[in-house]
């Protein structure tokens, strides 16, 4: 791991609690950590940390992202007040149960982590980048008007215009060294996307085969 591109993170550690163990689940969660708080058998709340307001590389609202989901409520009453909430859907109870079983291994509600992006590029692959105004702009005003078109990019059905990938399902602008061909240019999806978030440990485990915990 080259020290230059070496970053160390602190990731929240995945707990699940049932419903008798609210109290645990609070200190959990007060300490840094992710709470699978399951009310009933068939019903589970992520609970975590309010995000602070600009903070857009917040973990726990990155793993309800990963569930696709972006709304939650920070509770303002009862025990789990000044916490935020948002109901697991049904479908993505596998989703953080997995999390769950890959972070039983590691005590505490955090864990030190090292990343280095250039050993890794997983989230460059298999994935799909929606343009924003905002990178259309900046490819315009950086003049590259071309990364909007064929062969960089397509547009949706919605409209909405995706970066390409190739037949291998490699971001076209990822170069062999797994460096960004157009990093000055990069859309804020790729900017913003936060090292050690769910969306980055699925991407590892998926591309690279590594686990951040227990294997199945």
């Amino acid at each position: 791991m080259s020290p230059l591109f070496r970053m160390r993170v602190t990731r929240p550690v995945v707990r699940s609690f049932k419903a008798a163990y609210a109290r645990e689940a609070i200190a959990h969660v007060r300490q840094g950590g992710l709470a699978i708080f399951w009310e009933s058998e068939k019903r589970a709340r992520l609970v975590f940390q309010e995000p602070r307001e600009g903070n857009d590389q917040d973990l726990g609202e990155w793993a309800l992202l990963d569930l696709g989901k972006q709304r939650f409520d920070v509770e303002s009453r009862g025990a789990f007040r000044g916490l935020a909430t948002s109901l697991v859907p049904r479908e993505h109870h596998d989703i953080v149960e997995g999390w769950v079983r890959r972070d039983s291994v590691w005590r505490g509600a955090t864990r030190k982590v090292s990343f280095d992006c250039l050993e890794c590029g997983a989230c460059c692959r298999d994935n799909e980048v929606v343009l924003q105004k905002v990178d259309i702009v900046r490819f315009q005003k950086g003049g590259r008007p071309d990364l909007l078109k064929k062969p960089y990019a397509r547009r949706r059905r919605d409209k909405k215009i995706v970066l390409t990938l190739l037949k291998s399902k490699d971001c076209r602008h990822l170069q062999k060294d797994n460096k960004c061909r157009i990093y000055p240019l990069r859309p804020d999806a790729c900017s913003l996307f936060p090292v050690a978030s769910e969306c980055c440990l699925f991407a590892r485990e998926e591309e690279l085969g590594l686990v951040d915990g227990a294997r199945d």
